[in-house]
């Protein structure tokens, strides 16, 4: 039997292979970790973009001689070249809410008068986005919005 020694290292003998073992067990969460900050940064940075995309999307709809097609044409373009979005995976709305006393705009921007709210809404579903398949943002919606009055 060894004697007691409170204050005495355990030799490298004894300890063999426990580095590795606890390796083996912090590894794998860590790296899930780690892929989990990944992915939710993602979905942050694409939700900004397409609330950058709504925006400039606004800006076009409270112009006087715009279109909902121009909007969404204008949408789709920064959509695909700031996040690499296909247009096809886009939901953009587009609503336009009168003014008191003004005549109905029919949600048509080209319709739309002085101080009338034109609303736009771009949604993407986070499954077309990502970039590993977490299941835990699966069926996630990323939504931009902007609203502005018209000019």
């Amino acid at each position: 039997m060894r004697p007691f020694r409170p204050f005495q290292r355990q030799s490298q003998r004894e300890r063999s292979g426990a580095a590795t073992v606890e390796t083996a067990l912090v590894l794998p969460v860590f790296f899930m970790v780690m892929l989990g900050i990944v992915e939710c940064g993602r979905a942050f940075m694409i939700s900004q973009l397409l609330t950058n995309a709504a925006r400039e999307g606004g800006r076009i709809a409270v112009m006087n001689g715009s279109s909902n097609t121009e909007v969404e044409l204008t949408i789709e373009d920064i959509a695909q070249r700031t996040a690499g979005i296909a247009p096809a995976d886009l939901d953009i709305t587009l609503n336009v809410h009168e003014h008191a006393g003004n005549p109905s705009a029919s949600n048509e921007v080209a319709n739309a008068r002085k101080r009338d709210l034109c609303e736009v809404i771009v949604r993407v579903n986070y499954d077309k986005v990502n970039l590993l398949p977490i299941r835990y943002l699966t069926g996630a919606q990323l939504v931009g919005q902007a609203a502005m009055r018209h000019e």
